[in-house]
């Protein structure tokens, strides 16, 4: 397996190799390495950078209090180590991607930015991971009619063109991705777990060999079921869709609640529900926190995806979601909200003071960074400008102009230029890889 040096760098920062790994080069976690890709960029550093020698100098300004330059330097020592798992998941027809990929999936980037997987893991048709779908979640135990309903379901989506999204657990997963690849159709599964193993078994090798189907994971290809993996890939699963139904679900409890709510904050994709006489599911709930009971002729995919873009939600400000889990950040940079998949339009407003960061507009919050990027995008399209030159013309202080033009960078969205220092407006496709 041919890897790029960023690649490479990427993995041994980030990839935990289980019993392999010395004790003391722990991985940096998703929010860690958000912070330090953020940090390298601003640096001018690549994380290929760091496999160039000693990265004491090249780190001497680093101030993190859980990133050291000797973790650092720990992690890029497992060189050997990585080589032999690479070995080993080529010859099991597995293949790795970084953020910077052109085949990395741009739903991913989109929806979740810095929090988009450092890595992914796969086996199978990458080019489906950008076709979109239907995700399609639910209990391991649902009733038998609800498993049938859910083959339908993918047999259904596969007639009218679309992929199935799901996790490739049993129950429903299972059921929505054969009733999917089982009627010459596609599917994407999101492994929480044992990816390795999966590619060899006879359920999927064939599909995988058709191009049928893509598996992926952000996880070690050999890492066991794990809880907190599991909870984790479920956001993975809706962010690659177009819509997202839900089965079956228990209130306040398991992962497909946890997902569908997470969704509903976020505003990934429209949620819908199937129909149930159960007083014990979850589904009336999720309907009751902004989810749609599915149509009446549901199976008609073709319409479902009409009607989820007629009534596709405006994302959620990440400043109004009550998230148990902190988002990254770095120095002068805010937290970074989830993108948005139609830019909501932009009312004018007059300059406010640099303390505010938002308003209230309609019952909608307005966030000043994203307007002052639209504005210095439309400053720089031609011509790039200092900080200065931009605090001045948008009559803001320097220092919140250095603060969010910073983020912008570290975002994507605004391109900073040397010699001298200057910003300009980001192409889309540098927008796209901003980060490694």
């Amino acid at each position: 397996m041919n890897l790029s040096p960023q690649a490479q760098a990427i993995l041994l920062l980030t990839v935990s190799f289980g019993k392999n790994d010395p004790k003391s080069a722990k991985p940096l976690s998703k929010s860690e390495w958000a912070r330090f890709a953020v940090w390298l960029k601003d640096h001018d550093l690549e994380p290929s950078s760091l496999l160039k020698g000693d990265v004491q100098p090249l780190l001497s300004g680093l101030l993190d209090k859980t990133i050291s330059a000797d973790r650092v330097q720990s992690l890029l020592k497992r060189g050997t180590t990585l080589g032999l798992a690479l070995e080993k998941w080529e010859r099991a027809g597995l293949w790795v991607m970084t953020r910077s990929d052109p085949d990395y999936p741009e739903r991913l980037k989109r929806r979740l930015r810095l929090e988009s997987p450092a890595v992914l893991f796969g086996c199978g048709n990458k080019s489906l991971l950008n076709k979109g779908g239907i995700a399609v979640v639910g209990s391991r135990d649902a009733s038998e009619d609800d498993l049938t309903f859910t083959n339908m379901l993918g047999k259904e989506t596969a007639f009218q063109g679309h992929s199935i999204v799901s996790g490739g657990a049993r129950g429903v997963d299972q059921n929505a991705m054969s009733g999917a690849l089982d009627n010459e159709g596609t599917a994407i599964g999101v492994m929480a777990d044992s990816l390795l193993k999966a590619t060899a078994s006879a359920k999927y090798r064939k599909k995988i060999m058709s191009g049928d189907l893509v598996l992926i994971t952000p996880f070690n290809p050999e890492a066991g079921f794990n809880v907190g993996n599991a909870m984790a890939r479920n956001r993975y699963i809706y962010c690659l869709a177009d819509a997202a139904v839900v089965i079956s679900s228990t209130a306040d409890k398991g992962g497909t609640w946890n997902g569908a709510i997470e969704d509903l904050k976020a505003r990934w994709v429209p949620l819908w529900v199937k129909r149930t006489d159960n007083p014990k599911s979850g589904n009336s709930v999720l309907v009751g926190k902004g989810a749609k009971w599915l149509p009446d002729d549901s199976l008609s995919v073709n319409r479902l995806m009409e009607e989820s873009a007629s009534v596709s939600p405006e994302p959620a400000d990440l400043l109004q979601l009550d998230r148990k889990e902190p988002q990254p950040k770095t120095e002068g940079i805010s937290e970074t909200p989830q993108t948005k998949d139609k830019e909501a339009p932009v009312p004018e407003v007059e300059p406010s003071p640099p303390s505010v960061i938002e308003e209230k507009h309609q019952n909608h919050t307005i966030d000043f960074f994203e307007l002052f990027i639209l504005k210095t995008q439309e400053a720089t399209a031609k011509t790039p400008l200092k900080a200065d030159e931009i605090s001045s013309l948008l009559e803001i202080e320097k220092s919140q102009a250095n603060a969010w033009l910073k983020r912008g960078v570290a975002e994507g969205k605004i391109k900073k230029l040397q010699r001298p220092v200057r910003y300009q407006a980001a192409d889309k496709s540098e927008n796209q890889a901003s980060l490694f």
